[in-house]
């Protein structure tokens, strides 16, 4: 299916989300704040990018700024989930307050994937390992 980014300085909460998308068929890419998160991006652009808001280094809004101001990231949905409120940062597609349901995470990580297909990118030489964690 997809590779997702997802990015939490919270590992539970990226334990969490990774499952349940793994379930769903997709691929999973991990990071643990904007400057790894932003790394992983560059190398293996994703299809999508799930951020929180307040993570130390670097932050989902200006993460968000990061991606949009690079020519090859910038066209790469973004789902903010934060338990601050809504930042409303460029690229956000959609919002989801932390602690939702998982059934709406699902349901709106599908959602913005099929809103708009961009076309898809090289992820990179075959087996290339990422430095954080990456899932399959």
């Amino acid at each position: 299916m997809s590779t997702i980014l997802l990015v939490d300085d919270e590992p539970e909460i990226l334990e969490l989300y990774s499952e349940l998308l793994e379930l769903m068929g997709h691929d999973i890419l991990r990071a643990h704040d904007g400057v790894q998160a932003l790394g992983v991006a560059r190398r293996l652009h994703p299809d999508l990018v799930v951020t929180d808001w307040m993570m130390p280094r670097m932050d989902g809004v200006e993460l968000c700024r990061e991606l949009s101001r690079s020519e090859e990231l910038r066209d790469i949905p973004i789902v903010m989930h934060s338990g601050s409120g809504d930042p409303h940062a460029p690229g956000v597609r959609a919002f989801l307050p932390k602690g939702s349901a998982l059934e709406r995470f699902a349901e709106m990580v599908t959602r913005t994937l099929t809103m708009g297909t961009r076309p898809r990118r090289s992820r990179g030489a075959q087996g290339e390992s990422v430095s954080v964690e990456s899932r399959h």
